[in-house]
């Protein structure tokens, strides 16, 4: 079994030019826990007054998910996290030495005091405790365990495995997250981000090694590149591993609508999943297969996210795809008329063949310029 963390509104929110308001912030974390993530990762309180109480909204909504609110290590933001009624705190703090040396001014053994004194103080306010050492990857292996030990024995529930700037490979993260399984006696996460484009990747390469849950954010965002999005990361499982989570698979697109919309983030059409062009099929020998059998062109149905397939007709265009487009405009499917629809469709060099050009072909009309249509 995996579980999920959407860092939507906390990671996402880190996007670039991206905020939500409260009532945005309830929408999605409605979204999110009716689709059945386990744990909604709802914002740093000690931000801002609208991300305090957008916190402590959703965490008074009676949701199936647990809600985590995200923590610098100090008794302050623990404190805004508990007065929130938030399930657990994520206690961030790196122990790296460049770090240490540059930022904190402070050496190992302190900042292990600073993680632990954290950890004992949001136990004591019976909250749920994640340690991630930030930049978990990068920071020297002795260290990363000195400290993680001494989470764990201070009463840390989980440790997150964060990819901070998005270094990894799947084979280099496989390695790590098995290697600190064998070294650690306590559930691990991993919060993967996407600069090289493999957070994905790295994701299911740390559940392989034992990783059991795993971080998201709808259509991916959150700082610079992002991280490893929702959609890509249940279909693999779905699909590839066989995990069944009883994840509503089918609100996948309105979630990644409603985000895109309140973010002002646009999805690009190649978006797996829930981009315009997942299920849309052009080349002529591909129609032809998928209308006989989806499965040659189609790793899962569309009907899965609760999308249907279609075709589009341009220059790529076979005599199956004429046929099926002039089904679904309601034309008859007569030799004259494909044969003019697919001389036509070869002849447009740009774009592609809409209803209306097909309509108004098919009616021995003048097709105007694209200006005009």
């Amino acid at each position: 079994m995996v579980e999920i963390l959407d860092s939507t509104l906390r990671e996402g929110e880190q996007t670039p030019g991206v905020t939500f308001n409260v009532e945005e912030k309830l929408t999605i974390a409605n979204l999110l826990d009716e689709f059945g993530v386990n744990i909604i990762e709802a914002g740093h309180p000690k931000v801002s007054e609208d991300i305090f109480r957008g916190v402590k909204e959703i965490s008074n909504q009676g949701y199936k998910a647990e809600v985590l609110a995200h923590c610098r290590a100090i008794k302050e933001d623990i404190d805004a996290a508990r007065s929130c009624d938030a399930d657990w705190v994520g206690i961030f703090f790196c122990v790296s030495n460049r770090r240490l040396e540059q930022h904190f001014r402070s050496n190992l053994e302190q900042a292990i005091d600073i993680v632990t004194s954290s950890i004992e103080y949001a136990k004591d306010q019976g909250l749920k405790v994640r340690y991630t050492p930030e930049d978990t990857v990068r920071t020297e292996y002795n260290s990363l365990i000195k400290v993680s030990k001494a989470a764990v024995e201070a009463g840390a529930d989980r440790i997150s495995i964060a990819d901070t700037v998005g270094a990894m490979t799947p084979i280099r993260m496989y390695d790590f997250v098995k290697k600190m399984k064998s070294d650690l006696k306590v559930k691990l996460n991993v919060h993967c981000h996407n600069d090289l484009g493999l957070a994905t990747a790295n994701s299911l390469a740390a559940y392989e090694a034992g990783a059991t849950l795993i971080d998201v954010s709808v259509n991916g965002i959150g700082e610079r590149a992002g991280i490893t999005p929702l959609s890509e990361l249940c279909i693999v499982l779905h699909c590839l591993y066989s995990i069944r989570n009883n994840w509503k698979l089918e609100l996948l697109p309105k979630l990644s609508q409603k985000v895109s919309e309140v973010s002002g983030i646009y999805i690009s059409p190649n978006t797996p999943i829930v981009g315009e062009n997942a299920f849309l099929h052009n080349a002529g020998l591909h129609v032809a297969a998928v209308l006989n059998d989806p499965k040659h062109y189609e790793v899962f149905p569309a009907e899965l996210v609760g999308r249907k397939r279609n075709f589009v007709l341009d220059k790529m265009a076979g005599i199956q795809t004429v046929k099926q487009k002039l089904h679904q405009i309601g034309v008859s499917i007569s030799n004259e008329n494909v044969t003019k629809v697919i001389n036509y469709a070869k002849s447009k060099e740009k774009g592609i063949v809409s209803d209306y050009e097909i309509i108004t072909l098919l009616n021995n009309n003048e097709i105007p310029g694209p200006e005009f249509q």
